[in-house]
């Protein structure tokens, strides 16, 4: 007999990945931090409606050259990628994905 696990309803509308495994690569963004840009694109959405959890994980298989990997899965919309070199790139992200989310 097969027992699935109880499902919970949770309070979060999305989830933003931030690769962490692209700075420590030699040809990734010379100036970015997974921890830096977790912290701007918090800031950055915190006015988006519903609450999305901002996290770093692993190699999310994008490896961009000299450039960060950032995935979302939001407001029930395809999942979007991006690959961020400066801090501007992370706020036209934040941008984009509020937009999307609205």
């Amino acid at each position: 007999m097969s027992h699935s696990p109880p499902l919970v309803e949770i309070k979060l509308s999305g989830v933003v990945l931030v690769c962490g495994d692209c700075e420590e690569r030699s040809d990734g963004p010379a100036k970015l931090k997974a921890k830096q840009v977790r912290k701007e694109l918090k800031r950055d959405l915190v006015h988006v409606p519903g609450r999305l959890r901002v996290v770093q994980s692993t190699c999310l298989g994008l490896c961009p050259k000299k450039a960060m990997a950032l995935v979302a899965v939001a407001g029930g919309q395809q999942p979007i990628a991006a690959e961020v070199c400066r801090d501007d790139d992370v706020a036209d992200f934040a941008k984009a994905l509020s937009r999307s989310i609205r």
